[in-house]
């Protein structure tokens, strides 16, 4: 994307269009089938936020538009939140990283973050994290998002209920960094 369009914080579907190197035809199509998220203004014009962008080139990544690393770590525990946080914002690799005490919080933060991947707790306060990871896999525009689940009273049963909720895998605590780092493209 050039400099110009990387200021804006609103693009028009032809901006939109030149920086995925696709018709503005396509980019409505998008919009209208949910993919791409849009705002409407009060003249019935479609405006496309750039963080909403910048997600949606990094799952659809045409040539090569892949922004960095973006993760979100759900879990209760503010050692593990720290720990997490610390590996991979550490290594050389361009990531960001937003964490969430539970799963409430996450859902909010999942919206206004955009994660590629959620690393997810199971047991939590409030709402487990199978039923956190199901409510991500719903939300239009999100069912790519990768979830990796982690828990410390990993079972069989935790892990098949995981996966049926759309985990892509789930690691016990505590976490093997070397495992996680690879999961995460990360590794060095």
């Amino acid at each position: 994307m050039n400099e110009e369009l990387k200021n804006k914080p609103y693009l028009t579907p032809n901006e939109v269009a030149q920086w995925m190197m696709v018709s503005p035809i396509t980019v409505r199509g998008w919009a209208q089938k949910g993919l791409l998220q849009a705002e409407v203004t009060p003249g019935g014009h479609r405006r496309f936020r750039l963080e909403e962008v910048e997600r949606f080139a990094r799952q659809w990544n045409p040539a090569g538009n892949k922004g960095p690393l973006r993760v979100l770590i759900v879990d209760d525990d503010q050692a593990v939140l720290g720990y997490l946080r610390e590996l991979i914002d550490g290594g050389s690799h361009e990531t960001v990283v937003e964490t969430a005490h539970d799963g409430f919080e996450a859902g909010r933060k999942v919206h206004a973050f955009s994660p590629d991947v959620v690393l997810l707790d199971l047991m939590m306060p409030g709402i487990r994290g199978t039923e956190v990871c199901r409510q991500i896999k719903q939300i239009p525009g999100l069912a790519d998002v990768r979830v990796i689940a982690m828990s410390g009273y990993l079972s069989p049963e935790n892990e098949a209920e995981l996966k049926a909720a759309g985990a892509e895998c789930s690691l016990p605590k505590p976490i093997d960094a070397d495992r996680l780092l690879k999961l995460l493209g990360l590794a060095e």
